[in-house]
């Protein structure tokens, strides 16, 4: 087992492409994301509300008329049509956005204007009075019903503008418009993907502290939110990154050689997980000696500190090894490396869920408690519990979490691996 681990190791280190996405880009994107958004997501800086202005040049009800006749073109019948049509009005992006915007959550934040034209908003931003505008463009919610109840390809974007790049506003607006764009989006796909059924985790009665500023120690900074939002969002690359190679090495009749050689099929699938495991603590280690380095984000941690550091990284790179023999086991055993492709675009999701890019919790508690139950999640909502003092007992049962997912995935995997060798 030993020689198949070094393979591993030594194949990914010869590889430049994917040196330089595991551990060129977490660094690179943390100084991009670091540097541009600063204090801003984990501060308490006192921002004075601004004035945002809103046209919305749709007619509503004419795009819903529109919708109506289409659907009954379409040959549903009446009352199921009434009952689309309710629920356009109810998901309604343009009429949440807004409502969102003037909701309490933004009422200290934003002062918002509606507009009836187009050219007086933009007089207003000419003379300063706004900081932001936002732009409805003409049949916005028919494109995107047209998305949703007949899966056509929207082409249609709001157009947010602020008095320039860099000012705290502008930022804050842009943010705050593509978070709803995204949180739509997510929240819309489950709804058409579960009919409309989908339950929610039960609330979860303890209190994980999830990403917040607490008082034990200083606030966490950017830089170090980052280093871990990026870390753990490439590390699951690491599992996708060695499950294709595995696939490789069945293609190119790798794996008999191996199997011919004596080793059991089990040997083989425990080497992937093994190897998953170290590299990533391996990855991870590197990204955080280099970020102390060169971003300064541990500097004067204790020893108490760093070992808690150890324990978190180990147990989710254990999590790491679960995936990368359950995508081994599930590739060999289809004998198709699809899923190894999707797995790898669909890290960005998990890692949005996990808070990698934001803390999800400004947009909906139910994310928040969802990411608390992915293994990035949970190692992510414990690694800043860390930063803030707290010791590895504290965040012990969202690592209990991050330790279930790895041996679920085990033993799928062990389960569907093929037991013999294949051709």
């Amino acid at each position: 087992m030993f020689n198949l681990i070094k393979k591993d190791f030594l194949t990914l280190s010869k590889s430049k492409s994917d040196l330089i996405e595991l551990l060129l880009m977490p660094l690179f994107l943390t100084a991009i994301l670091g540097f541009a958004l600063g204090d801003m997501i984990m501060s308490n800086v006192s921002i004075d509300a601004f004035d945002v202005g809103i046209v919305n040049n749709q007619n509503f009800a004419g795009d819903l008329n529109r919708l109506e006749e289409e659907l009954l073109e379409d040959g549903l019948p009446e009352e199921t049509t009434d009952e689309i049509i309710s629920n356009a009005e109810d998901v309604d992006p343009s009429n949440m956005l807004i409502d969102l915007l003037e909701g309490e959550n933004f009422e200290d934040l934003m002062i918002i204007h509606e507009f009836d034209e187009a050219r007086t908003a933009q007089a207003a931003m000419d003379e300063g009075e706004l900081s932001g505008l936002i732009t409805i463009p003409e049949r916005f919610s028919y494109d995107i019903w047209q998305s949703l109840y007949f899966d056509e390809e929207p082409n249609t974007a709001l157009e947010v503008v602020g008095q320039g790049e860099g000012l705290v506003s502008s930022t804050i607006l842009q943010s705050v418009v593509h978070s709803f764009a995204d949180q739509y989006n997510l929240e819309t796909s489950i709804a058409l993907a579960t009919d409309g059924q989908a339950e929610l985790e039960e609330e979860d009665d303890r209190d994980y502290g999830g990403v917040t500023q607490l008082s034990v120690e200083e606030p966490v900074n950017a830089f170090q939110y980052y280093t871990v939002g990026m870390a753990m969002m490439f590390a699951l690359s690491t599992a996708s990154a060695l499950a294709s190679r595995a696939f490789k090495e069945k293609e190119q009749h790798v794996f008999g050689r191996i199997m011919l050689s004596g080793t059991t099929p089990m040997t083989y699938l425990s080497s992937k997980m093994i190897s998953g495991t170290f590299i990533t603590f391996v990855q991870l280690t590197i990204l955080f000696i280099v970020s102390t380095l060169v971003f300064d984000i541990f500097d004067g941690k204790n020893a108490a500190f760093w070992m808690n550091m150890i324990y978190t990284t180990g147990l989710f790179s254990l999590a790491v090894g679960g995936i990368t023999s359950l995508l081994t086991a599930i590739s060999l055993y289809a004998n198709d490396n699809t899923t190894v492709g999707f797995f790898s675009s669909f890290v960005s999701v998990l890692a949005f869920l996990g808070g990698s890019f934001t803390p999800v919790d400004q947009f909906s508690e139910t994310l928040q408690q969802l990411g608390n139950w992915l293994p990035n999640g949970a190692a992510m909502t414990s690694y800043l519990q860390i930063f803030q003092g707290f010791s590895f007992q504290d965040v012990f049962p969202l690592m209990i979490r991050v330790a279930g997912a790895a041996m679920i995935c085990l033993v799928v995997a062990i389960m569907i691996f093929p037991k013999r060798r294949l051709d």
